[in-house]
């Protein structure tokens, strides 16, 4: 419903303003991201809620743990991340030393 709504105010934008086409595609392409913005929400919810009843098959399951370790790193702070990265450092130092042996 809203949708036709803002079709009706965006053509009378268009014939009333000069740039009334520009005002027009600029609404239509928020409403498009808006509705975007929207589904990726109830996806990751769907996702969520599939997780705890354990209704995914063992592909998804890798995969939203893959997603959720992703998502986690962009939440550590600086000093999580220099912790993380010293011990990365570590096990590759660690790997190419046994691999020169």
């Amino acid at each position: 419903m809203y949708f036709i709504i803002f079709l009706l105010i965006g053509l009378v934008l268009c014939y009333l303003i000069p740039f009334g086409p520009i005002i027009a595609g600029g609404i239509v392409f928020a409403l498009v991201i808006d509705h975007y913005r929207q589904t990726m929400h109830m996806r990751e919810d769907i996702r969520d809620i599939k997780n705890h009843l354990g209704l995914m098959n063992t592909g998804e399951a890798k995969e939203y743990e893959m997603d959720k370790q992703f998502k986690d790193v962009d939440r550590l702070s600086s000093e999580e991340m220099d912790i993380i990265n010293r011990r990365i450092e570590a096990e590759l130092e660690k790997d190419s030393k046994n691999n020169k042996s």
